[in-house]
């Protein structure tokens, strides 16, 4: 199964450098790009809603396969769409493939290995998706040198070609609907909640500033990478006059980064702290994304964008701890579900503020406003209290703070 997702990951990696410029085939502009994106975001947004029911009532096996199809036939006919709008529409039926697809084999990990053996069954599958989504870009940007076309074609025969796999490889199990909510927001794309958060179940927890902070945490996280996605193929080709074919290079230079430090920033969260690791992470962010809007060359863009990973990196592992340290069992399923949302409400907003920006001020506003909010999630990192059980200063519970 894990190399089943590194595969459609590879493949979902393929499209990233190629869709902005794709667009700039219809004569639209970066603001159209975000469209595009939060399109996609949107429905899958929607697709999470309804998943949960769905797994409930097929089982896993049936809807990987169903949601693996989906992906497929929608990305290649967005390869061959004749407009703008119809490429907008078909990425937002790939959306709720997407919901699909993650949404059952999330369920089938968490609900059919041993819970001692979860935590590391996990990072294995969130390795398999880092290195998807990282490897992806490079191939992708020389697969668009060829035609732009092409990314979005390979992806749709990779996902055709992965949902009979799914019937094969998943067993035959139904795992309930609310397996999903123990999954804590491990996975660097968000898991579906089996419901929406239900905002009276989630006061008591909204009062702890170290919620609140995993909360904008988690939104940043997803703000960076959709606003990534929309800028940086059209700052690689349009302000630094480099080829399509290596406009994958700095996303995959970024993953690798991460993917470097990750494991590592896991470790110094549970052994120094979630602020530790959290309030230094979301500075050095904020500062790089300022710094991106003023590059004047390559390897001043490069090099950043290293520096960008990893910082990104160091900040997810805190934010996730947070939740499971505020949380008891009662609150787990409704704070983990708040913890995506906010992911996907960045994800939601990012690509089109970033484009609209870029399209009417420029890049270097951009960037500036991307990194205004990290800024924001910075702050509220700053005065959240530390929940680490053996550091906290207070009783690990829930208060005002």
């Amino acid at each position: 199964m894990i190399g089943m997702v590194l595969f459609i990951m590879l493949g979902f990696g393929l499209i990233i450098p190629a869709l902005p410029l794709f667009v700039k085939k219809f004569s639209v502009g970066a603001s159209g790009v975000g469209i595009l994106l939060s399109a996609f975001a949107v429905m899958r947004l929607i697709g999470d809603m309804i998943a949960g029911s769905l797994i409930d009532r097929f089982g896993e096996r049936a809807m990987a396969a169903i949601g693996a199809a989906i992906v497929g036939i929608s990305s290649a006919s967005a390869g061959a769409a004749p407009s703008y709008w119809w490429l907008v529409a078909l990425r937002g039926v790939g959306g709720i493939g997407s919901a699909f697809f993650l949404g059952a084999v999330t369920a089938y990990l968490i609900g059919s290995i041993d819970p001692v053996e979860r935590g590391r069954a996990v990072g294995v599958f969130q390795g398999a998706v880092g290195i998807g989504i990282t490897l992806g870009p490079a191939v992708g940007g020389v697969l668009q040198s060829i035609s732009v076309r092409l990314p979005l074609y390979v992806y749709g025969i990779v996902a055709i070609a992965t949902a009979p796999v799914c019937l094969v490889v998943l067993g035959r199990r139904k795992i309930l609907a609310t397996t999903l909510d123990e999954a804590a927001g491990t996975l660097q794309e968000c898991p579906p909640a089996s419901r929406p958060p239900a905002l009276s179940l989630l006061r008591p927890l909204l009062k702890d500033s170290a919620y609140r902070a995993a909360l904008v945490a988690s939104a940043s996280d997803f703000w960076i990478s959709s606003a990534l996605f929309t800028l940086v193929s059209l700052v690689w080709v349009d302000r630094l006059g480099l080829s399509k074919g290596t406009s994958g290079v700095p996303l995959t230079a970024l993953g690798l980064a991460a993917i470097a430090v990750i494991w590592h920033a896991g470790s110094v969260s549970d052994r120094r702290g979630r602020k530790f690791t959290l309030v230094p992470a979301l500075g050095a962010s904020a500062v790089t994304l300022v710094l991106l809007g003023f590059v004047q060359n390559t390897w001043q863009f490069m090099v950043l964008m290293i520096v960008l990973g990893v910082a990104s990196a160091y900040s997810r592992p805190g934010s996730t701890s947070i939740v499971a340290d505020v949380t008891t069992q009662e609150q787990r399923a409704m704070g983990v579900s708040g913890y995506r949302t906010s992911a996907d409400i960045g994800a939601l907003a990012s690509p089109v503020i970033a484009g609209v920006i870029a399209q009417t001020y420029g890049f270097r506003a951009a960037f500036l406003a991307i990194a205004g909010f990290v800024f924001i999630a910075f702050a509220f990192a700053l005065r959240a209290r530390e929940t680490l059980p053996t550091r906290a200063v207070e009783p690990d519970s829930i208060r005002v703070g």
